[in-house]
């Protein structure tokens, strides 16, 4: 039996990181409250004598950054489960989630803020829905391009 080595650690310690950061944005995304204790702290404010506008306004900012650090670790699970396979189709799975959910999260905030730039967050939603779909549809023949 071979010993495990760097080489074997490296992809389990990603993979690691992934679902914890999955689990992280998670957290970002349902149950994190608008404030936390050291946010109060730093601010001055609590959440007895913030605005509820500003509750309400911190409580996308924080969804928005947890689809992000989902879309992270999503991209971190396809990156550590293709150094274990050599499947390209893990890595492109992986990105093609991780960059669907961090830009549609995006997206809605931005709807739900009626943000003056939805054209330009609509158009990178866009963007990501088609590198999505390219990397679902892509099967891998021919030729590699040389990056």
């Amino acid at each position: 039996m071979k010993r495990p080595t760097l080489a074997h650690a490296t992809p389990l310690a990603v993979l690691a990181l992934g679902v914890i950061t999955i689990g992280t944005g998670g957290y970002f995304m349902v149950a994190r409250p608008p404030l936390l204790p050291e946010d109060a702290r730093f601010t001055g404010l609590s959440v007895a004598t913030a605005p509820p506008a500003l509750l309400q306004w911190l409580s996308i900012v924080f969804r928005t950054w947890g689809g992000f650090v989902v879309g992270l670790g999503f991209c971190l699970v396809g990156l550590a489960t293709y150094a274990f396979t050599r499947r390209d189709a893990w890595l492109k799975r992986g990105t093609a989630l991780g960059v669907l959910i961090a830009f549609v999260s995006f997206l809605v905030s931005n709807l739900q803020l009626h943000s003056d730039f939805l054209w330009f967050v609509a158009a990178l939603c866009v963007v990501a829905v088609a590198v999505a779909g390219l990397l679902a549809i892509d099967r891998g023949g021919g030729e590699r391009p040389r990056w």
